[in-house]
């Protein structure tokens, strides 16, 4: 698990600011709840930050062998990238933190049967 405080690789380290509300988030829940608990604002900031570098962070971290761990600073780059995709469906489809018409804080619990939803 990548810790609050946890250094990002040097190329990245303009994201930093970032690791302590995405990096610690493990699952698929804690970041659909966290999108829900942001102001849009924040996940604007985040999204601006994030969006024009995905393509040099999943480069990077393609280096890297997907059957074994990675190391805690490249491990808080993915946790980043996996929370990008919260801030870009408040971004890019709902035009707000929370899904519209929906109660809100909700949830959405994926779970794993035989690697199928």
């Amino acid at each position: 698990m990548a810790n609050f405080n946890q250094a990002l690789p040097a190329a990245f380290a303009d994201l930093q600011s970032f690791v302590p509300i995405w990096g610690p988030l493990e699952t698929a829940e804690a970041r659909y709840l966290q999108r829900q608990a942001s102001r849009q604002e924040e996940l604007r900031a985040f999204y601006d930050a994030m969006e024009p570098r995905i393509r040099d962070i999943l480069s990077y971290l393609d280096g890297f062998p997907a059957d074994h761990d990675l190391p805690a600073p490249e491990h808080a780059l993915f946790q980043l990238a996996l929370g990008l995709t919260e801030a870009a469906a408040a971004i890019e489809v709902y035009g707000a933190p929370c899904v519209p018409f929906v109660d809100a804080p909700h949830h959405v619990k994926i779970d794993w049967n035989d690697g199928v939803i």
